[in-house]
């Protein structure tokens, strides 16, 4: 299993940073905006297998989860609220066809409401952060202090653990691994930062790391509480040793808008310019 994993990021860690770094100065960023297009359209199409059997659903739900990444992602501030509640009421009018009775229907439209928000609306802050000034380095930072609060929380977990996080939810997780996490995405973030953003104060950089590694952790549990609720272990199988790409991606998901944050306030407060 662990040469698995160790395989499986191999191939897909130098893609991710090369996606990045060859995006930087090309309009709109098309390498990485493309990379979280098909990310986002692979974590859709998890999530709706986990909870709706039918095909044309969960094709229709794979393409309104990329619409909305797209509409999030490239149009302007003031445009996306009103294209975000068009793909609301898209979702809506794709479950009303059928025999279902109206319970059904009222689930099926929520499932992928919900869904393609949740998916393509997160994924789609990435983007954006990649395009605000040295958006490549808060990109990184994210990804990285996810990564480091991912395996800090599963070391710290094996070696101290003791008392149950979240048991309902996740029974593996404990407070003790869950502070380790929280301690590593903060000391990676302020590595990070002291190393590639340059005047950005260290506590700063902390909070950042402190807020992503939060944010992370509670759309590990989230996630959790979905593949519960499904009754899967995991989301898919297309990642050797890892499960799905929901399952990597579930924290990066969920600190991609807090990320974003920090990046546009250091940007327009000129922290570290």
């Amino acid at each position: 299993m662990l040469r698995k994993r160790i395989a499986t990021a191999a191939v897909l860690i130098p893609l991710l940073v090369a996606s990045i770094l060859f995006s930087v100065g090309r309009p709109g960023g098309w390498p990485f905006l493309l990379l979280c297009a098909v990310a986002a359209a692979l974590c859709a199409d998890e999530g709706f297998r986990m909870f709706l059997h039918g095909a044309r659903d969960r094709a229709g739900g794979v393409a309104l989860a990329v619409l909305v990444f797209f509409s999030a992602a490239l149009l302007p501030g003031a445009f996306v609220a009103p294209a975000l509640l068009v793909c609301v009421l898209l979702s809506v009018f794709h479950a009303l066809p059928g025999a279902a009775d109206p319970a059904e229907k009222a689930r099926r439209a929520t499932t992928l409401c919900f869904g393609a928000v949740y998916v393509g609306g997160l994924l789609s802050t990435y983007p954006r952060t990649l395009l605000l000034p040295r958006g490549e380095h808060w990109v990184f930072l994210g990804i990285l202090a996810v990564a480091a609060g991912d395996t800090m929380a599963y070391f710290t977990g094996r070696a101290i653990g003791r008392r149950k996080f979240a048991p309902a939810v996740s029974p593996n997780k404990t407070v003790e691994g869950a502070v380790g996490g929280l301690l590593g995405s903060v000391g990676c973030a302020v590595l990070y930062a002291h190393g590639f953003l340059s005047g950005v104060p260290a506590g700063y950089a902390a909070a950042a790391g402190a807020a992503v590694g939060i944010f992370a952790q509670a759309g590990d549990l989230f996630e959790s509480l979905l593949k519960r609720a499904a009754g899967v272990k995991d989301s898919g199988t297309i990642l050797p040793g890892h499960g799905g790409i929901l399952d990597r991606a579930d924290g990066i998901l969920a600190a991609g808008p807090v990320l974003y944050l920090f990046a546009a306030l250091s940007s327009l407060a000129g922290v570290g310019a």
